[in-house]
């Protein structure tokens, strides 16, 4: 006899003792659940190879053996960092396949760990900006010295553009990571704190 008989079973017998949805709410959240596993699927490969990808930019921006040390020291850090982030978003992803809905607690570890991941991964973001702004004054250099030229050169007035430039740049790479990570995980986020208000009432 599942749950549903035996519920439907007990209100016959008995009109005032009702059992409570919470049963049917905790199976209603394995929905969110299920699609943080979908995405979390996707994006951990996608990390993975960008990361890797991003190790031959070098090559594809044919940057001089002499500026391989600077690159490559950055470089060293930036996956240092990553391993530390995909381990916490590996862990996270075994949680939710451990999760089965019999309880409430879990469900609010998992909230937690969701909103928790969604914190780290918009930190992981933001250390990745130093790594890709000195992989464009390396790029910026390049270009200059091949036409001769070196930062000395630039006017005033180049100057500010290029400081411009970065500042609106990181920018925009800041606000971008804050709403990927909305566009990704905040349905599902929302969609749990929702089970779990209406639990409280």
């Amino acid at each position: 006899m599942n749950f549903d008989q035996l519920k439907e079973q007990w209100n016959k017998e008995d009109s005032d003792v009702h059992i409570p949805d919470t049963i049917e709410q905790l199976k209603e959240s394995k929905h969110p659940i299920e699609k943080i596993q979908k995405s979390m699927k996707k994006e951990f490969p996608a990390q993975v190879i960008s990361i890797i990808l991003i190790g031959f930019f070098p090559l594809l921006f044919q940057f001089p053996s002499s500026q391989y040390a600077i690159y490559y020291t950055s470089y060293t850090l930036l996956v240092v960092i990553s391993c530390y982030y995909l381990f916490g978003f590996y862990q996270f992803y075994k949680q939710t396949e451990l999760y089965i809905g019999n309880t409430r607690n879990s469900l609010w570890k998992i909230y937690h760990e969701l909103k928790l991941n969604m914190e780290r991964f918009q930190s992981f973001g933001f250390l990745l900006l130093p790594h890709f702004l000195i992989t464009l004054g390396l790029i910026a250099f390049n270009m200059l010295e091949k036409k001769g030229e070196s930062l000395g050169d630039i006017t005033h007035k180049h100057q500010i553009s290029l400081i411009l430039l970065v500042l609106i740049g990181a920018f925009f790479l800041v606000v971008s990571i804050i709403l990927w990570t909305k566009y990704i995980y905040g349905p599902s986020a929302r969609q749990l704190e929702k089970i779990l208000n209406e639990m409280e009432e």
